[in-house]
């Protein structure tokens, strides 16, 4: 009968269809009775500090597919290995740590190791676990179902996991995946859906990666080494099999997927640094690659440099601290088209500066680690590069800027206010102005933001959003209103969602939406946890039909 109904919807034209009331109250009462769900927000806080975001709109959809399918990390592990969650530098002050004062036992401990700090450790400590490695593992089995029905397609993911073995599944129309991993105590198998990255995005760095550097924490890339993938759509993965051997601070991996690509890699981690070497047969065609990241006395420098027959291509990033409060980086990269077959090359010069007062404001309604936050922060950045396009045009020049402010007004209020502009003597440029004021208390919070856009036309949007977060309970509600008068002026806006959904879609022509969505769980005790979760919204435009969107998940935990 549901799908019927909707099937009516499309067909209905009018400033008020058939049933819109219908809607309409669907879409509030899920915001109130808290049977819906947001997108898991440690999960996008994560994912923006990991891969240097300032806002949702630049988190690569790949981080999160892959964050919400890790494993918690075991800090005072003995074998605990760099990965998606830790670099190598932070996992060798971990261990150098733990020789000279033993296992790390709150999070304000770890806060204090080189190469962590209290934002770091607050961004990832959802995904770490404190207790010491060997005496907490267990053989039993652990897993997670999850099942969806959104916009009449339905959608399954399983997993399952032992001490050793964990195998995984996604299935969604026409689209999947599937992997399965071993591990040993120094060696790992993948088979199936898996991603390598590798150095710093030149060579062996499958899926998606930052390109705007909005911010000083993504001028460098943060190589993750080989993870499996567990998504509904695995796209810029390899689909094969891939080993890896670690002995020490020496570390290889050998792989090979369907298509005829196949290579290795091999890497030395050390306290100050890493270096590492890749071979990559592809198309029939070889390439190699050496990279090398060395971190000391504040001091940061990553370089890569690749070659592919007929092509070089390289890229070098240094970072250093300026007293105890800002830090200051530089980055040259070279990448030819003949390199990375894209239609324009990439000669480029970018610098960036982040500053942040040495005052905490503490938060309203929360205690512990996390309860307080930086009173104001400054983050200004410019990129500068040469696009030529062999052939055509070899003037193609670009210029990037941004500039984020955030300040913590009072432990209720905080507002940030983000300036971007992008320069191109081949098209017309893009200027975009966005400020967001927040209100949070304790599980309450709501955020207004106001946005506007000039790039050959205006465009405009803003949105009202409150919802409570508690510890079973969660529920939002989003009211929006846009104008834009042509797509070059589009303007991307992040929509909460249940997990495994990324949603960034980009809003023209005029209208106004609406969502309502937030989350319910229940654990039962040695049995499994019981997540529900729903998302209804409508968009409308005036002229064209009304669009609809209702989204249920279930996922049971073990």
């Amino acid at each position: 009968m549901l799908q019927n109904r909707i099937r009516c919807l499309k067909k209905e034209k009018g400033f008020l269809p058939c049933g819109m009331r219908r809607w309409i109250c669907c879409v509030l009462l899920a915001g109130f009775s808290a049977l819906s769900a947001a997108q898991e927000e440690e999960v996008i806080r994560a994912a923006m500090y990991l891969c240097g975001a300032t806002s949702e709109e630049e988190i690569p959809e790949g981080w999160v597919n892959e964050l919400e399918g890790a494993r918690r990390v075991r800090i005072n592990d003995p074998r605990l290995r760099p990965g998606l969650l830790l670099s190598a530098y932070q996992v060798a002050a971990i261990q150098d740590y733990r020789k000279s004062a033993g296992d790390i036992r709150s999070f304000e401990e770890l806060a204090l190791v080189d190469g962590f700090g209290r934002a770091a450790v607050d961004a990832l400590r959802p995904f770490l676990i404190l207790d010491t490695g060997r005496a907490a593992d267990t053989s039993g089995v652990q897993g997670t179902v999850l099942l969806r029905h959104a916009s009449l397609t339905f959608g399954a993911k399983a997993r399952l996991g032992w001490r050793r073995l964990r195998l995984g599944g996604a299935w969604r129309g026409q689209d999947g995946g599937f992997y399965g991993e071993y591990t040993l105590r120094r060696s790992r198998l993948v088979v199936g859906d898996y991603k390598l990255r590798y150095g710093q995005g030149l060579l062996l760095w499958d899926g998606f990666s930052m390109t705007s550097l909005s911010t000083v924490d993504a001028f460098m890339q943060r190589a993750t080494g080989l993870s499996p993938v567990w998504s509904f759509s695995p796209q810029g993965v390899r689909r094969g099999g891939a080993f890896e051997f670690v002995s020490g601070p020496w570390q290889a991996v050998a792989f090979a997927a369907l298509g005829g690509s196949y290579g290795a890699h091999g890497g030395w981690l050390g306290r100050w640094g890493q270096l590492g070497a890749s071979v990559l047969w592809q198309d029939s065609h070889p390439a190699v690659a050496l990279d090398a990241l060395v971190n000391h006395r504040g001091l940061s420098v990553a370089w890569e440099g690749a070659w592919k027959p007929g092509a070089l291509a390289a890229k070098a990033t240094l970072r250093t601290r300026l007293g105890e409060s800002a830090d200051l980086t530089a980055q040259v990269r070279a990448v030819p088209s003949r390199f990375s077959g894209k239609k324009h090359g990439e000669y480029a010069l970018a610098a960036g500066l982040s500053w942040s007062s040495g005052r905490w404001v503490p938060l309203q309604g929360k205690s512990g680690f996390g309860s307080s936050v930086v009173a104001h922060q400054l983050s200004l950045t410019a990129d500068t590069s040469l696009l030529p396009v062999p052939g055509e045009d070899s003037r193609r020049l670009q210029l990037r800027l941004y500039g984020t402010w955030r300040s913590q007004l009072s432990p209720l209020w905080a507002l940030e206010v983000r300036l971007t502009e992008r320069y191109r003597n081949y098209e017309p440029s893009r200027t975009a102005l966005r400020s967001d004021l927040r209100l949070g208390a304790g599980p309450w919070q709501s955020v207004l933001r106001l946005e506007g856009v000039h790039c050959g036309a205006w465009g405009f949007l803003g949105y009202l959003e409150g919802g409570y977060k508690g510890e079973t309970l969660s529920a939002y509600l989003r009211l929006t209103g846009f104008s834009v008068s042509d797509w070059a002026a589009r303007i991307y806006c992040y929509e909460r969602d249940a997990p495994g959904t990324f949603s960034v879609p980009a809003y023209s022509g005029r209208g106004m939406a609406a969502s309502a969505y937030g989350g319910w769980k229940h654990r039962f005790p040695r049995w499994f946890t019981l997540k529900l979760y729903l998302r209804a919204a409508f968009t409308w435009r005036p002229g064209r039909d009304f669009t609809p969107a209702l989204r249920l998940q279930l996922q049971l935990e073990r």
